[in-house]
């Protein structure tokens, strides 16, 4: 037997122990597996894909051991950005109260990303054969009217009329938010409750975690300038595009666990502000604790006196923030050595208590082992600092900046522009070190992060 799936999630046929998935505009492979729970690796060995990155529209995937959620059958959503309870109930025909018992949902402004809920998927199904499904959700503009709205979706005025609360005459504000129906086998797009202007938001990743970087990507309906804090921490978009809005910011390592608001505020170009707050988890980082033993003759870089002013100095170069972006994709390892020591393990030093943190990843090298540019940016300190030793700091732009300790020579000087790869100085042992090896460490946006992640992750 196969089983047609038309406008409720997901657009798939289903015979046996094989689904078949139909790619829709925005479809990746990642979702499509998270979907299905399956993996990437299974769907591309069943359909042949050699390379997973490019899918075609109304392309047929073969999905293997899929588990599709029949209605009325609870399962698992994790919150997205742009989600609200409203939204959620129409995307999985269900209802609030459902949604709220299941999840003790108490005040619907507390959902945050990333958060989990158990969706009973149909829970609203009535019988009312006369109800239209929903295709998606629209916010009105200035400049539109019911009629407008049905033209442009190819439904009646009597339709949208039936989806939402509107009486004779039909009257619409700026900013009402209308549910768009649609026929049966009409294919949802992902319902988005944020307010006009902002049209989509994405973090990158999807939640925060203590020492690591986030990155928020929004766009608007046309030309606006963003502003907003997370953490204490203001945020710096850049705007590309006219309406594509990026910041990067860091987590700091001791930052408290839990859901904290990201405020924002859309400023369009007459003046007009709208306020947005997000709310977004931060996961603990599971740092571990070790405990440092210097000799009797390093011991005097552990005072106050030697340690605040080569931090102020050290904290102003790298809180730089310049509108160039130099860094591109993910990036690449400064050492070859080994990893040693990891970033964010909490630090003692000949046995005081634990009041610090390793505030970058160290490569245990050999002495005059090379240093190497992990991306492209411009230099912006060389010099040899009592606690840090010689040390060189890299700008990468957007708030992103590297420094590398301990060396043994420099190679590059102040206002050089670096390339991916190339060797910026040696590997040594100066400064408050015990033993020849890179500390490599990462600010962003002003805060001390994990440049492991940057490695791995890939930013926009």
């Amino acid at each position: 037997m196969v089983l047609l799936l038309g406008a409720v999630y997901p657009t798939a046929a289903q015979g046996g122990d094989t689904t078949i998935h139909v790619v829709q505009r925005g479809d990746t492979l990642f979702h499509i597996a998270q979907e299905y729970g399956t993996t990437v690796e299974a769907i591309t060995t069943a359909n042949g894909i050699d390379d997973p990155r490019y899918l075609a529209v109304g392309q047929r995937l073969l999905i293997p051991g899929a588990q599709i959620n029949a209605p009325g059958t609870p399962f698992t959503y994790t919150v997205q950005p742009g989600d609200s309870l409203a939204a959620i109930t129409q995307a999985y025909q269900t209802t609030a109260d459902s949604l709220s018992s299941a999840n003790y949902i108490t005040n619907p402004a507390q959902l945050y990303i990333g958060q989990q809920l158990t969706i009973k998927q149909g829970a609203s199904d009535t019988g009312n054969t006369f109800a239209p499904p929903i295709r998606t959700l629209h916010h009105v503009r200035p400049d539109e009217n019911p009629f407008r709205i049905a033209l442009q979706y190819g439904v009646t005025l009597n339709q949208l009329r039936q989806a939402n609360p509107l009486e004779f005459p039909f009257i619409v504000f700026p900013g009402q938010r209308l549910w768009i129906p649609g026929s049966k086998d009409a294919i949802p797009t992902r319902f988005n409750d944020l307010p006009l202007p902002l049209t989509s938001y994405t973090l990158t990743p999807g939640t925060g975690v203590q020492g690591q970087t986030l990155a928020i990507h929004i766009t608007t309906t046309g030309p606006a300038q963003l502003s907003g804090t997370f953490m204490g921490y203001p945020l710096q978009f850049i705007t590309q595009e006219t309406n594509h809005h990026s910041a990067l910011t860091g987590i700091h390592a001791f930052a408290q666990g839990g859901v904290h608001p990201m405020t924002l505020t859309v400023t369009e170009p007459d003046g007009t502000e709208t306020p947005f707050t997000l709310r977004v988890l931060v996961a603990d980082g599971g740092y571990g604790a070790e405990n440092i033993s210097l000799t009797t003759e390093k011991q005097d870089l552990l005072n106050t006196d030697v340690t605040e002013p080569e931090w102020q100095k050290f904290a102003t170069v790298m809180s730089t923030f310049t509108d160039q972006r130099y860094f591109d994709g993910v990036m690449g390892l400064p050492s070859t050595g080994p990893v040693t020591s990891v970033f964010g393990t909490r630090r003692n030093y000949n046995g005081g208590v634990l009041d610090t943190f390793h505030s970058g990843t160290d490569f245990g090298s050999a002495p005059d082992s090379p240093i190497l540019a992990p991306a492209a940016g411009i230099v912006m300190l060389v010099e040899n600092l009592p606690v840090r030793g010689n040390l060189t700091i890299i700008d990468h732009g957007w708030g992103v900046c590297t420094a590398y300790f301990h060396q043994n020579d420099f190679r590059v000087a102040v206002g050089d522009v670096v390339v991916p790869g190339q060797v910026i100085g040696t590997v040594g042992s100066t400064g408050r070190s015990t033993g020849p090896h890179l500390h490599w460490e990462m600010w962003v946006n002003g805060v001390q992060v994990d440049p492991m992640q940057w490695v791995q992750q890939k930013f926009p």
